[in-house]
């Protein structure tokens, strides 16, 4: 059975997680580690978790040490995931943490130098991978329903004041997401991750990749407007252009083929649409999205973590050159 300890108590834990991660005989948490005991505790109340700890490093070593709890879920910026990595992949700990996993190629180098030497189990949450949406057009992709791929197209814009998790609110402190030594980057690295996931799950994995940014509006210290080009080995071409500062809302995700082209969101709300356009006509398919976003990923992570601690081998999901490409952009 997997014992999970949740290092954090913020908005993914409360938006995303919940207790996806409670399975009855399979999987349950069994404390929350957060410098926020307040709201770790509140989490912990409505999920019955017994222990609440306050982030030291006297606690970091007593999980360490505790033989029961043998998973870790990391949901803290990701600024502070190799520190958690380091600390707990030495006891060959499951770990799951949120993306991206690193923030600069130092610590990509870092990350890639444990991995060899520690060998443990790490797993990445592209969640969108495991939703019934990306699935489906995975499987119409490989159906060859739009004929040979051709081309893909990602746009994803909106304002500073329409951003779904990090808001700009005259006379607030920016978010995190916008502070490059916590997060990494800027809209890009946040959100962005999510589409060249996507792009390597459903279209074909990334031989080339470049990107020019630049910041226009000064609101923060990344960049506001990105554009990236993409070259996929298997000869598919593709662009996507991200923009925060835009005065018109645009989310769509296209891909073009040979008999028909296809386009949906990138961004979750309740109830998801994709539509078909093929000999001059429309189809529409709509999808209930599961709520929390994160609970099939977590489902399918319960089930992998199993099967490898009763084999006593390790894997990694979801990593290496999604955030090899990403780092290389920021």
């Amino acid at each position: 059975m997997l014992k999970w300890c949740i290092i954090g108590s913020g908005d993914v834990i409360k938006r995303l997680v919940q207790d996806s991660l409670n399975i009855k005989n399979k999987s349950k948490v069994e404390c929350i580690l957060s410098d926020d005991l307040t709201q770790a505790k509140d989490f912990a109340k409505k999920h019955n978790i017994k222990d609440v700890l306050l982030k030291s490093e006297k606690n970091i070593k007593k999980i360490i040490n505790n033989s029961d709890i043998n998973s870790i879920y990391i949901a803290t910026p990701p600024n502070s995931h190799l520190f958690y990595i380091s600390k707990f992949c030495k006891t060959k700990k499951n770990i799951v943490s949120e993306k991206p996993l690193v923030t600069n190629k130092k610590e990509l180098a870092r990350l890639k130098t444990l991995l060899k030497k520690y060998k443990f189990n790490l797993f990445t949450c592209f969640y969108r991978r495991y939703l019934k949406k990306f699935i489906f057009i995975k499987e119409l992709l490989n159906k060859k329903i739009l004929g040979k791929i051709l081309y893909f197209d990602i746009k994803y814009f909106h304002d500073e004041k329409t951003h779904p998790t990090a808001k700009i609110i005259k006379g607030k402190p920016i978010p995190w997401r916008f502070v490059k030594k916590i997060s990494g980057g800027g809209n890009v690295v946040d959100m962005g991750v999510h589409a060249i996931d996507l792009v390597e799950f459903m279209i074909g994995k990334i031989k080339k990749i470049s990107s020019f940014k630049t910041n226009k509006m000064n609101l923060y210290k990344v960049e506001d407007i990105c554009v990236i080009n993409f070259e996929l080995k298997n000869k598919i071409l593709g662009q996507s252009s991200w923009c925060s500062v835009s005065n018109n809302k645009k989310d769509e995700f296209s891909i073009y083929g040979s008999k028909a082209s296809i386009h949906f969101t990138m961004n979750m709300g309740e109830d998801e649409k994709i539509t078909i356009y093929k000999d001059g006509k429309k189809k529409i398919r709509s999808f209930k999205m599961i709520q929390p976003l994160h609970k099939n990923m977590l489902k399918y992570f319960v089930n992998r973590l199993e099967q490898n601690n009763k084999k006593n081998r390790y894997e990694i999901r979801n990593d290496g050159l999604v955030n090899s490409y990403l780092i290389s952009l920021i």
